[in-house]
């Protein structure tokens, strides 16, 4: 199944982000830019997140290095929930 790839200009024209956030984003590691003819895309789903990781920056006015911890925080939670509804349905 091919995945649906958005060019990373557009995605900064659409949500008014900075090409350079979108860089810092993916030198920590927080998003995953594929290149392809010589321009960058993001999967789907990569796209959400820098939706995410915009509004934390933009408006709450968090750097990366914030947003990781934040990030990282969230997943933590999400793993625990996973693991909590799984000895739930083991009773």
């Amino acid at each position: 199944m091919e995945k649906t790839l958005f060019r990373v200009i557009d995605i900064c024209k659409t949500n008014n982000i900075e090409r350079t956030f979108i860089q810092e984003l993916h030198n920590n590691g927080l998003i995953e830019i594929i290149i392809q003819e010589e321009q960058e895309f993001l999967e789907e789903e990569q796209v959400l997140h820098v939706e995410r990781f915009s509004t934390w920056h933009y408006e709450l006015e968090l750097n990366v290095q914030g947003i990781e911890v934040v990030n990282n925080l969230i997943d933590k939670i999400e793993e625990l929930q996973r693991e909590l509804r799984h000895l739930k349905l083991e009773k």
